[in-house]
């Protein structure tokens, strides 16, 4: 999905940016061919908090463009930032939900639209989509990864058409 979105970008929309977050305990900025590289880090944790502040620093930049959030997951949150150092818990405790709605919550404020995919359905996870959503306004989607690609690259293509 991510590379066919930036293939797209690249190709038909030149001036978009498209940047790419990879986020388990620790959030990271990534490059296109990293995704298709070995040896993703295999650790434990869902750090959203950390993902949305990233997202957050690098929307920033673009402050007259519509900005849109892309997030991609299988589990509720479950790492959040303490300084500079994760903080994993599972079950999620509630600093961890609590952060991460906040940056959110700010991405929102800021004018960030949410879009969200689930790609698991346990209870957890519904709950924290169901606020989420509540509480920034954004999108929830439960969606089979077979059928992720073709929908956010016609959702990205539809939005842009506005």
């Amino acid at each position: 999905m991510a590379l066919a979105l930036h293939a797209l970008i690249e190709g038909r929309y030149p001036h978009d940016t498209l940047y790419l977050i990879g986020f388990s305990d620790y959030a990271r900025r990534m490059e296109p061919r990293e995704l298709t590289a070995d040896g993703f880090e295999r650790v434990y944790g869902t750090n959203m908090h950390h993902a949305f502040n990233l997202a957050g620093r690098l929307l920033a930049q673009h402050p007259r463009a519509t900005r849109q959030v892309i997030m991609v997951t299988d589990g509720e949150p479950t790492a959040h930032l303490e300084g500079e150092q994760a903080f994993f818990s599972w079950p999620p405790v509630p600093r961890t939900i609590e952060l991460t709605l906040a940056e959110a919550m700010r991405l929102a404020r800021s004018g960030v639209t949410l879009n969200i995919f689930m790609l698991e359905e346990s209870p957890g996870l519904i709950r924290f989509m169901e606020r989420l959503a509540q509480l920034t306004a954004g999108r929830v989607f439960l969606m089979d990864d077979r059928d992720l690609g073709e929908y956010v690259v016609r959702d990205y293509v539809s939005r842009r058409a506005r």
